[in-house]
């Protein structure tokens, strides 16, 4: 059996693809997650129902756990819901600290906190892990605050952590029940497999740093078998943008390609917004330790996208019979 390795979130849309990826690398896979749920992982894990905003129950299940590795992407994303920053204190902020107050017990080799890029709070421009923190909404706030419980369990207790300042990452969901159909991805995909076209909100001319969910996962392997902790922050970015129309096309390429026909895209032309492609968010930090590279895979996650929703129809139409 492989090194241990515990996955907080393990079932959510980025934890469901470290499950994944880690099960089949051959490593003993401890899932902990608030809530069952069906998703498409092949292999075997533990799975343990905890509330990691419940310190109790934290403790409780892990007390007595070692774990070589511990990749924690536990985290309420969902800025729009209601009371969001309550939430968002609860999990994100305290649920990262009842963890480490818990682990710090039997400390892993390396705690590894996945951040957000928003924490610099700015859309344009360079950015490295020089650059200032200025976090504008709550889903930035709550991570930043839990990189410093992070960061002050080294200091204070000498564990060893990673923190990744993950950009905008995709892939096809692992699940029917996935709540983040959201994503430009997914929702450009799910529109173009429902309604046979593409409706942008925008002109089409916003961009974004995306990185394929293949690649995030194979470089935190890459940290993980690094020989020594890293005990620092990273950027993890493609290095590379991508406008809104520009993927809309992929997501039109990939339904050609898979159903034999054009659907039309139609972008927002009352949007007259004229925006900053300026963005630049560099991962060289992190390159320089562990070399990765970053290749576009929406076409590909596009089309599993449609074989996902195509299943998801079939069980539809067996269950009204």
């Amino acid at each position: 059996m492989g090194k241990s390795i515990l996955i907080t979130g393990g079932l959510g849309n980025l934890g469901s693809w470290l499950t994944q990826h880690f099960v089949k690398a051959g490593y003993e896979v401890t899932v902990l997650a608030k809530h069952r749920r069906e998703v498409f992982i092949e292999g075997d894990f533990e799975l343990l129902l905890v509330d990691i905003a419940d310190y109790q129950a934290v403790y409780n299940a892990l007390k007595a756990r070692y774990f070589y590795f511990i990749l924690h992407t536990a985290s309420v994303n969902e800025g729009n819901e209601v009371h969001y920053f309550q939430k968002a204190i609860q999990v994100n902020v305290l649920g990262t600290r009842n963890l480490l107050e818990v682990v710090k017990m039997n400390p892993p080799r390396n705690f590894i906190y996945f951040s957000t890029f928003h924490v610099y709070g700015r859309s344009s421009g360079f950015l490295d892990e020089n650059s200032a923190t200025s976090p504008k909404h709550d889903y930035a706030t709550s991570h930043l605050q839990a990189e410093q419980s992070v960061l002050q369990f080294h200091h204070t207790q000498a564990m060893d952590f990673t923190i990744i300042r993950l950009t905008n990452s995709y892939g096809c969901p692992k699940d029917f029940a996935s709540s983040k159909w959201y994503l430009i991805l997914n929702d450009l995909s799910r529109m173009a497999f429902e309604h046979k076209r593409i409706t942008l909100k925008s002109n089409g001319g916003a961009i974004r740093d995306f990185i394929w969910m293949g690649d995030v996962v194979k470089t935190v392997q890459a940290i993980c078998e690094h020989p020594q902790p890293l005990n620092d922050i990273y950027n993890l970015s493609a290095q590379e943008n991508f406008q809104m129309i520009q993927v809309a096309r992929f997501v039109q390429m990939a339904f050609e390609e898979v159903y034999g026909e054009l659907i039309p895209i139609q972008p927002n032309v009352e949007d007259h917004s004229v925006y900053d492609n300026s963005l630049f968010v560099s991962s060289q930090k992190l390159r320089r330790i562990i070399p990765f590279f970053s290749q576009p895979h929406f076409k590909e996650e596009a089309k599993q996208i449609f074989s996902l929703l195509e299943r998801k129809a079939e069980l539809s139409r067996a269950r009204k019979y």
